[in-house]
């Protein structure tokens, strides 16, 4: 192994992975030294090399503790490594627990009688390992350990947690068999919106998953957007993931739209009620227009909400003191997002650059003179964007409630995206914990020749650690607070991503898997879920390692199962009895092929009109897999039965060139699903409606229009129209 090549081990570039197809794909020296460079190390001389390796391998031992151990309550041993000079080996080791209140409990243990597992001279000095035993048991939760020998102080986090993520009751006996309904919710259309479905739409789609037996509802990312942003509005990539995004507020629900006059006189006037109808009658999502105008009525809101709930003149109102104590609770994450969007709002007006990393006079960085500066002069304005959080955080959890009030037994399940916006908040405020000039994505394959690259900044393994994961922790908490299941997308990252980056003249992505540490990232996950009662549904589509689906259902983490892509050895579809039982089972996803578009071939098509095929070769090779695959679907629903009637199957046989689609194939395909063994069905809305487009064609940003597809039909007319309650009988049927 080269020098170079032990750096890489080291900090956790992997030196190959196996792809779909089983071929190896090995790591090039390349593609290490630019995530080494990435990472804050010089690759550049074998003593540099040196220098950096001797630096990792030997900082633990030097520091006493790891940065963090992790522990399950099920676990016997919970003793942990110390790391000390020899010479100390006969001394006692005083040491403070201090729990997340504040408590603290003392000891001291003789480490003389201790055995040594294991030395390493460093510099003239013997250093050994010591397992001590510090405490027997905990409860689930977060400790500081705090060590300290012969005048030197050594500390670590300790994460203590149950076994398995929180799990709904009847999980464990397999008695839980629940369906629902998965949204995007800028995609719903009402007579009551201004051109992007809001939480009263999502309130209003929750009574009809509930009137019809469902259980719970699936919900696209709602965090914070960029509201300039032209091209590129993927829910996935965005300003922050850990506060919400005000385009969805129901601006007509909130008691400063309807006691305002100014609000009352603006929405009256033919400019705006025309720009409102426009928007609404749009058969794509326009967010420019849509931000634009929310952002107008909110700002006169505000003007509002401030003379009547924080005038120091009147005194504070009880919707004051509400809004006074959400800001408080969140704190620094929200106060620096606040900050991140009043500087973006006034570099727009000068027309500066959408990208902090573009932003002049150190504005790049949160903590120059410049930045707090700015934060002093325009604390009004930050301030207003505290007060759109506030109200987007009411109606979710307006939202959330209702599923309660109405007996869903998960109600809200949402959504978390697997990496930060490299231009967005969560960079940004901790830059050195990301490696800032890297990407996300996934590596060629059959059907995305080129790989992808997702626009997300990694955090840095090590970095994120040594920050004892407070970003991690603090996300997972914000985005459980109104869930009762989160899905955590592209579940594989708890245990490594695709780290990538593009060279010149080469549409190929280069790049290779970086691993994270799943043990510590799952511990997390459990303690959080058991907090909030909040389910945890991973993402395991893709490019899976060996043993992480274990990993994942030893931990309580419920898989996702996508009909289209489950098949057996033979390349028939998966039985439905077959399917795992803790998953959450569905026909496709929202970067994928509606029921619809699947057998019309509307996902190759796409990706050839937006050129992510390398050559005509490959998107030939997929159109004839698709045909026998369409062949493979009459097969299963005729072994399952579950074509509505032989008149329906006929039809399909007859359009197996898949230029037309067969008649109620959508029934065919979700009832199919349905039936599966999964815990969780979830039935995607834009297949009751025949809907034919892709969602999202992942890879593209301005070749499609992606995430602004409405529906074809009011939520107001849903009830009304027979589509839905036939789609939800048929389930209902099938999920007794």
């Amino acid at each position: 192994m080269s020098k170079l090549e032990e750096l890489a081990k080291i900090s956790g570039i992997s030196s190959e992975y196996i792809d779909k197809t089983g071929q190896t794909h090995y790591t090039t020296d390349d593609v290490r030294r630019c995530f080494l460079k990435d990472m804050g190390y010089k690759t550049d001389s074998e003593s540099e090399l040196d220098s950096n390796i001797k630096k990792l391998d030997e900082r633990v031992w030097k520091e006493g503790f790891d940065y963090v151990n992790s522990f399950f309550t099920d676990e016997t041993d919970t003793s942990i490594k110390l790391y000390i000079p020899e010479t100390d080996k006969n001394s006692s080791v005083s040491f403070e627990l201090e729990n997340e209140q504040g408590e603290k409990t003392h000891g001291e243990i003789s480490l003389s009688s201790l055995p040594i597992e294991e030395s390493k001279n460093i510099d003239g000095t013997n250093f050994v390992i010591i397992k001590a035993q510090f405490f027997t048991t905990l409860t689930p939760g977060y400790y500081k350990l705090r060590a300290s020998i012969n005048n030197k102080t050594f500390e670590t986090l300790i994460i203590m947690a149950l076994p398995k993520c929180y799990l709904e009751e009847g999980i464990a006996e397999e008695t839980f068999r629940v369906y629902g309904l998965a949204i995007q919710l800028y995609a719903l259309r009402s007579k009551n919106n201004m051109g992007i479905g809001d939480f009263t739409d999502l309130k209003n789609i929750i009574k009809l998953v509930a009137k019809n037996g469902g259980d719970v509802i699936g919900v696209n990312p709602l965090g914070a957007s960029f509201p300039e942003s032209r091209d590129d509005v993927s829910p996935y990539r965005i300003l922050t993931r850990a506060f919400l995004n005000y385009g969805y507020i129901d601006l007509k629900a909130v008691p400063e739209y309807e006691n305002s006059a100014e609000v009352q006189a603006l929405i009256s006037t033919p400019e705006i009620k025309k720009q409102i109808e426009h928007l609404r009658s749009l058969d794509k999502v326009d967010y420019l227009g849509v931000y634009r105008l929310k952002i107008k009525l909110l700002k006169t809101m505000y003007t509002f909400f401030k003379q009547e709930h924080l005038n120091p003149m009147k005194g504070l109102t009880a919707r004051g003191v509400a809004f006074q104590k959400f800001v408080t609770s969140k704190g620094k994450p929200l106060a620096n997002t606040c900050l991140f969007e009043a500087i973006l709002e006034k570099h727009n007006e000068n027309g500066m650059h959408n990208d902090w990393r573009f932003w002049p006079n150190n504005y790049d960085k949160i903590n120059s003179f410049h930045t707090k500066d700015f934060k002093q002069i325009n604390r009004d304005l930050i301030q207003f964007y505290a007060y759109c959080h506030w109200l987007a955080d009411q109606q979710l959890a307006e939202a959330a409630d209702l599923c309660k009030e109405l007996n869903m037994k998960i109600g809200l399940y949402l959504d978390s995206p697997i990496g930060a916006a490299a231009s967005g908040v969560e960079v940004w405020e901790n830059r050195e914990l990301f490696a800032e000039n890297m990407g996300i994505g996934a590596p060629a394959d059959p059907m995305r020749p080129r790989g992808q690259s997702w626009g997300f900044a990694p955090y840095h393994p090590q970095k994120l650690r040594q920050a004892h994961y407070a970003p991690f922790i603090s996300l997972i908490r914000e985005n459980m607070q109104h869930a009762k299941a989160l899905r955590i997308d592209h579940a594989m990252g708890l245990m490594r991503l695709f780290w990538v980056y593009f060279v010149e003249n080469n549409p190929v992505v280069q790049g290779a898997y970086v691993y994270y540490n799943m043990r510590e990232m799952v511990a997390i996950l459990s303690i959080e879920s058991h907090r909030a009662k909040c389910m945890v549904i991973g993402e395991d589509l893709g490019t899976v390692p060996a043993g992480f689906r274990e990993y994942m259902y030893e931990h309580g983490l419920i898989s996702n199962k996508v009909f289209f892509r489950q098949k057996d050895k033979d390349g028939t579809f998966l039985a439905p009895e077959k399917y795992q039982y803790l998953s959450l089972a569905q026909a496709s996803t929202h970067d994928q092929a509606t029921a619809y578009g699947y057998w019309l071939d509307e996902d190759i098509n796409t990706f050839k009109a937006c050129h992510l095929y390398v050559n005509e070769e490959q998107y030939q090779n997929n159109l004839d897999i698709r045909a026998k695959e369409r062949a493979l679907l009459i097969k299963a629903f005729n072994e399952q039965q579950t074509f509505p009637s032989e008149a329906c199957k006929q039809d399909a046989e007859a359009k197996l060139d898949g230029k037309s689609v067969p008649e109620k194939l959508e029934y065919a395909v979700n009832k199919y699903v349905a039936r599966s063994n999964s815990a969780i069905f979830l039935q995607r809305i834009e297949d009751i409606y025949g809907q034919i487009a892709m969602e999202n064609v992942p890879g593209t940003i301005a070749e499609y229009p992606n995430w602004r597809i409405k529906l074809t039909i009011d939520v107001d007319d849903m009830d009304k129209d027979n589509r839905f309650k036939a789609m939800f009988d048929l389930i209902q049927t099938e999920r007794k």
